[in-house]
């Protein structure tokens, strides 16, 4: 089972800059696949963060394949980042 708070903060804070800048129904790009398998600890850890919506079927190479954040990955993303600024004037 994937720990999403140790996960949020593993990644740099510019990849959650971007993360949260492009929003939480984002195609993942290559770069940021690759942050979440580092955030992870390694090649393909990333794998329980990230899920791909698309059919599998007609994209037989992993490179064409279409990654998003997890709807709980993204949905404790996007409420660190509203908790983080509720709690930046207080």
């Amino acid at each position: 089972m994937p720990n999403i708070p140790a996960f949020i903060d593993a990644l740099q804070p510019e990849e959650l800059a971007i993360l949260r800048q492009r929003g939480p129904n984002q195609v993942l790009d290559r770069a940021m696949v690759h942050a979440f398998d580092r955030a992870a600890g390694g090649p393909g850890e990333g794998r329980g963060y990230y899920v791909v919506r698309d059919r599998l079927e007609p994209l037989a190479h992993p490179d064409h394949r279409r990654y998003y954040l997890r709807e709980d990955v993204a949905a404790a993303v996007f409420a660190a980042r509203l908790e983080g600024a509720s709690g930046a004037g207080s």
